[in-house]
């Protein structure tokens, strides 16, 4: 039996909230896809004079429910992880066969926005979920991670709301030319070849051309994914603040994640060796240290008292932050996860542990209700 549809007035439908249904046109078209982030009062105003329309018994479900479902920033990750599962899929195809795709550019901008407006709304999280994310699918946990955490340092040194939706869409394209590449690499053991060596040193001026292919007008945008690795541009040239902030996120993020020929390191080991780099901003590399903190959400400690804990937040202290025990001294996984205060000497952090070590399964949610989201 066909579904009946319910056309969606004015007060259903949000400005950067995403859509709790999927939308269809008065033929029964699918138009948007539930959770898709609505950009603009302007953007909205076209759609509904359009036709937005819902199946009639999701929009009959008790207000209850849709409360529960208000914003949940870790139901929201998992969306977004999914959501760029199928956009870097398209951008793997645009790469072989670069053309317009104003579709794909529509996704990619509403990509953006619903990862600026997570970062807004809950940092804390949103560094929880950078530190936490399953490295299994490589690529598009480095430009989740990449892009989150180029807007967290944008918003830290107060660019406007355009330069910080720029800095997500340069990390979600900045390595559209070498995705498939990514892949292959993020496994390898043996050292690169010199045919994908080409493909390295390449991959910035392509992906410009391929993004220029796709309808993408941004000079900054444009530059930015073609500077993105300074060090291989050409003698007198310069790269732009944008195409600096995401070359050192994603050498950050690159040497805290595994690869197939070595472990992860820490975060702290990554920023010391990015504080030491001659080549590094040290004033760049210094907010990224500042924003995320010591011991960064999301992380694995040991506590003085032979405890493993897992960093929920930020504390009052840059050494005593807020975390909750999972592991005994004795090696033995606790039955729920404990609240402990690092600022007293027993439950002092005595030392990181790499997330390798720790297999223990736990509700992000709950960890950050018992320590409070702060």
């Amino acid at each position: 039996m066909q579904a009946e549809l319910y056309e969606l007035k004015p007060g259903h439908v949000q400005v950067n909230q995403a859509l709790q249904w999927d939308v269809f046109s008065a033929q029964g078209l699918l138009l948007l896809h539930k959770g898709t982030m609505i950009q603009s009062e302007s953007q909205r105003d076209r759609l509904l004079e359009r036709g937005m329309y819902v199946n009639r018994a999701d929009i009959r479900k008790p207000k209850v429910e849709g409360q529960r479902q208000a914003y949940d920033p870790f139901g929201e990750w998992e969306q977004l992880r999914k959501r760029l599962v199928r956009l870097n899929l398209a951008f793997m195809g645009v790469a072989r066969a670069p053309a317009a795709n104003p579709a794909l550019l529509a996704e990619l901008e509403q990509l953006a926005t619903r990862i600026r407006v997570l970062v807004t709304r809950a940092p804390d999280i949103a560094i929880f979920e950078i530190m936490q994310m399953d490295p299994t699918h490589y690529v598009v946990a480095h430009h989740l991670q990449a892009a989150a955490l180029s807007a967290l340092v944008a918003q830290a040194l107060d660019w406007p709301e355009p330069g910080v939706h720029d800095a997500c869409r340069v990390a979600l394209t900045m390595n559209i030319a070498m995705l498939e590449l990514q892949t292959v690499l993020a496994a390898q053991a043996p050292p690169v070849t010199a045919a994908q060596r080409e493909v390295i040193d390449g991959h910035g001026l392509q992906g410009r051309r391929i993004l220029e292919a796709m309808g993408v007008l941004d000079a900054n945008w444009l530059h930015a994914v073609e500077e993105h690795h300074p060090d291989r541009l050409g003698a007198g040239r310069t790269a732009s603040p944008l195409a600096e902030l995401a070359h050192h996120v994603d050498v950050y993020l690159a040497r805290i994640s595994p690869r197939g020929y070595r472990v992860a390191k820490t975060p702290s080991a990554a920023a010391r060796e990015l504080l030491q780099h001659p080549a590094m901003d040290k004033g760049l590399v210094s907010t990224l240290i500042k924003l995320v903190g010591v011991y960064r959400s999301g992380t694995y400690v040991k506590l003085a008292n032979g405890e493993t804990a897992v960093v929920v937040r930020r504390g009052a202290s840059a050494h005593a932050p807020c975390v909750c025990s999972l592991v005994s001294g004795a090696g033995m996984p606790l039955g729920e996860p404990v609240v402990r205060d690092t600022a007293l000497p027993k439950y002092a952090v005595a030392a990181i542990v790499a997330k390798a070590r720790v297999m223990v399964r736990f509700d992000r949610a709950r960890l950050f209700r018992l320590v409070g989201q702060g």
